[in-house]
């Protein structure tokens, strides 16, 4: 599921591509074949694709950061619950959690020796 707020977010931008490609095909064609005024035609189009970033972009990086909100918030009930639960464990048995800290730090002392 953390891949799906993204991969909104590529497939709209390649959508956006692709439209505003297409807006431009067709302004060039119809300035060949017309003799359009470009600017009249320049402006047209960018009105055109200030509404579709306005309609389509905005709302999906809006819901993007809600979205990445919500997870944001998961996890940090989720570090808040797994602390409770260690403070928790370390008053109910304090010489396991003293046994626990000093195998860990002889383990990484052990590495970062080891590593030179």
């Amino acid at each position: 599921m953390t891949y799906a707020v993204p991969e909104s977010l590529r497939r709209i931008a390649r959508q956006l591509r692709t439209e505003t490609e297409e807006y431009g095909r067709h302004a060039a064609h119809d300035m060949r074949g017309r003799g359009v005024d470009t600017r009249a035609e320049l402006k047209r189009l960018w009105s055109q694709l200030e509404d579709l970033v306005e309609h389509r972009a905005r709302p999906a990086v809006r819901d993007a950061s809600r979205e990445g909100g919500r997870y944001l918030r998961g996890g940090r009930d989720a570090a808040l619950d797994a602390t409770d639960r260690l403070r928790h464990a370390t008053r109910e048995h304090p010489l396991l959690a003293i046994g626990i800290a000093v195998a860990t730090t002889w383990a990484v002392v052990s590495l970062l020796r080891w590593r030179r």
